[in-house]
Formats: structure tokens, C-alpha cells, sequence
């Protein structure tokens, strides 16, 4: 997501000439991402899981369900975002007038700095716990 917003989203706004063609762009490489990112979204859960009851064999110390239940309410909120856009203002992004995409485009951007954030913040909870 960092390479799409920083790298492929300003060169590919500047290689072509107009908006839709831009857009045109995008779709075309966003097509079947979603669940490609929701199967990677699964693996996650599950290795969270199992990694903790891998690490549960006694009590946890406090500090560390916290961070772990922060975590966990981090990633949903990710993954809940990411389906609202892939759901919701995806279809509506695919099918806008040439008015209505620097709209979309401007939502994508903040949408992609909040699951940076989210994700961000997630893996900093993980790497605290581990050392709790």
C-alpha cells in the first residue's frame, strides 16, 4: 500500500494524459486484489491466533493482553475499512463522472494513510508485547 500511494498512484497521475485514463489504469490493476487481500488478511488472523496460544501457556501479564487486544481491534478495524472500500466506494470510484473522481481519488488517499496508520500502529503494538 505504501508503494501504490507513494510510487505507482503519482508516476502512473503523471505518465497519462487524462483522468480516466488514469482511472482506467487503476482498476485494471486493482482487479482481483481484493481477495488476494483478504486471504493474506485470514493467514494473518490465524498465525495471530496460533501465535498466541503458542505464548498462552500460563498468565499473560497485563501490559500484554492489552497490547494484544489492541492489536486485535487494530486489524479488524483494517480489515473493516478495506472492505468498505472494496465494496462500497470502489464500485462507486469505477463509475464516476470525470467531475466526481479527484473526489475518489482525494477518499482513496486519506483511506490508504489510515490503513498505513492502522497497520502502523499494529505492528509497533506487536513488537511492545513481544517484550512484555
Amino acid at each position: 500500500m505504501l508503494y501504490s500511494l507513494t510510487v505507482l498512484h503519482p508516476r502512473a497521475r503523471a505518465f497519462f494524459g487524462t483522468a480516466r485514463q488514469f482511472e482506467d489504469f487503476i482498476a485494471f490493476t486493482a482487479a482481483g486484489v481484493r481477495w488476494k487481500v483478504l486471504g493474506g488478511a485470514g493467514f494473518i488472523a490465524i498465525t495471530g491466533v496460533g501465535s498466541l496460544l503458542c505464548t498462552a501457556t500460563g498468565e499473560l501479564p497485563p501490559g500484554k493482553w492489552i497490547c494484544l487486544l489492541a492489536k486485535s481491534i487494530l486489524f479488524v478495524a483494517a480489515v473493516g475499512l478495506f472492505c468498505f472500500t472494496s465494496w462500497v466506494l470502489w464500485p462507486a470510484r469505477t463509475l464516476a463522472s470525470a467531475e466526481e473522481i479527484p473526489g475518489f481519488q482525494r477518499k482513496f488517499r486519506i483511506i490508504a494513510v489510515a490503513l498505513l496508520a492502522l497497520v502502523g500502529a499494529s505492528m509497533v503494538l506487536g513488537v511492545l508485547s513481544s517484550h512484555l
